[in-house]
């Protein structure tokens, strides 16, 4: 059978390129729907900037290829079953997939296809919230309103009922969406009780160390790759005893390992999607055959305002 997937071929080209599979009847088809772009780690595998160290940790299931391109890669797919089932996957981007029971999530009836996708990114949110022992009285800081900044807010504005949240964000529409959802504007004059980075940026976790209280935690949920940064540790971090965190969605934090296993955190997520408000935070999908476009774009740093990107099979 010809299926049609998204390979990387170097730092400076991508293809939508044709393979034939012969599945055998273990696995069961999936036809694709719509599978979402996690702009910052696919920036990352594009060039080639994924630490050798940790290259076996970052494999997305049934990707091909490798890290030193080219590579078959992708993040969270949704599609159907043969019976009219609902998936979500992690699967490389692929308009037919041909998978394994165990690695399915069907616990997402309820959800439209478009948004089933965002499950994965969610889970990353559910850590970093897990992460912070935040609560609805502190002064809340997230440093970017892209793809998981804006999830978080929208969970912790809509699901959570927080109040005190503050948006720190450099592009203007971004920034511009944000004070429309009716957050509010970073300031210099303040200071935070927990502060989230989600922006990969050194500059912006400088801004959370420099407008941290005393005691604050900042829950870093970026990941650089193998860029080193340079941050100042010797002010505000010193003086304040602040915190920084570590979150990653790989990993379940230790003390919720009782309560949850990754299917119960997937349920979570998906409980939370229930509402309508996450769409308003989805950017028009992108054609799949369009896609390579996209991504040539984004190597030369053109991208078209949004938020969460996705692709539609």
């Amino acid at each position: 059978m010809i299926v049609k997937s998204l390979w990387h071929l170097d730092n400076e080209t991508m293809i939508q390129s044709e393979e034939v599979l012969n599945p055998d009847s273990r696995f069961l088809q999936v036809e694709s729907a719509f599978s979402l772009i996690s702009l910052g780690t696919e920036q990352l595998v594009l060039q080639r900037k994924i630490p050798q160290s940790i290259q076996s940790e970052m494999k997305v299931p049934y990707m091909k290829g490798s890290f030193d391109l080219p590579i078959k890669y992708g993040y969270a797919l949704s599609g159907v079953l043969e019976n009219g089932q609902k998936i979500h996957i992690m699967h490389p981007h692929q308009n037919l997939c041909f998978v394994n029971r165990e690695s399915l999530f069907v616990e997402c009836q309820e959800l439209p296809l478009y948004r089933i996708p965002l499950i994965s990114n969610m889970e990353t949110v559910i850590n970093a919230i897990w992460d912070s022992d935040i609560n609805k009285y502190q002064d809340i800081l997230i440093c970017g309103f892209g793809g998981i900044g804006a999830l978080l807010a929208f969970t912790l504005k809509f699901h959570y009922k927080f109040k005190n949240i503050f948006i720190s964000e450099n592009n203007p529409y971004r920034k511009q969406k944000a004070l429309d959802f009716g957050f509010y504007e970073a300031e210099q004059s303040l200071k935070y009780d927990i502060s989230f980075n989600t922006t990969s940026s050194e500059k912006a976790m400088q801004f959370c160390i420099n407008h941290s209280k005393e005691e604050a935690k900042i829950v870093e949920l970026s990941w650089y790759g193998n860029k080193n940064i340079n941050i100042n540790l010797g002010g505000n971090f010193h003086k304040n005893r602040l915190q920084i965190i570590a979150s990653q969605v790989s990993k379940i934090p230790l003390k919720m390992r009782n309560e949850y296993d990754y299917e119960k955190r997937k349920v979570l997520a998906s409980t939370i999607l229930k509402n309508d408000i996450f769409d308003q935070l989805l950017t028009e999908p992108i054609p799949f055959e369009k896609v390579p476009d996209f991504f040539n774009d984004l190597r030369q740093n053109k991208i078209s305002e949004g938020i969460i990107q996705l692709i539609k099979y």
